[in-house]
């Protein structure tokens, strides 16, 4: 799963670099010669940013680079972290693996149908909405690791998962 968050994470990074050519692109023809790209709104609204998003979800919760509130986490013991991870994670499994699900449905419906985007891109509506079941699918996959991660630790005192760093406290290992 490392490398395939990897890679998704450098896909990310890749469509980052190309939304910000756009970017600039864009507002230098607007402004140099009054002729701004008329399909950039569109590619950065519905390809780019959704596939920085989507596709680096899921690194970042391996890293635990999300923002977390962790007040309770200064007052608990290690193996109560531990706990806590694990119902979270427990929790957030299913709820990533439904929404991937709908979204899979949705965008299997847009296949079948073949619709095109009404804004002017001559694009399938499927080819915008993949990225949504791909991301919540890989976000279901690496909670489900985590609550695997997190148990074993529990059950065999062996540190198979390391913890988010509590605020100020911790360095971060990647």
């Amino acid at each position: 799963m490392r490398v395939v968050d990897t890679l998704a994470a450098y896909l990310a990074c890749v469509m980052l670099f190309a939304l910000m050519l756009v970017v600039v692109a864009d507002v230098s023809l607007r402004y140099l010669f009054n002729a701004p790209l008329s399909w950039s709104y569109d590619t950065i609204s519905l390809f780019l940013l959704p596939g920085v998003f989507f596709l680096s979800a899921s690194y970042t919760l391996s890293t635990h680079g999300h923002v977390s509130v962790d007040i309770l986490h200064n007052y608990v013991s290690q193996r109560t972290r531990y706990v806590f991870e694990a119902l979270s994670s427990a929790i957030a499994a299913p709820t990533f693996g439904f929404i991937a699900w709908i979204a899979a449905q949705s965008t299997w419906k847009d296949w079948q149908m073949g619709t095109y985007l009404t804004s002017g891109l001559e694009v399938p509506t499927w080819a915008v909405s993949f990225l949504l079941p791909l991301g919540f699918g890989l976000l279901t996959v690496r909670s489900l690791l985590n609550v695997w991660g997190y148990l074993a630790t529990l059950i065999t005192d062996e540190p198979w998962i390391a913890l988010p760093p509590i605020s100020g406290t911790e360095v971060v290992e990647s």
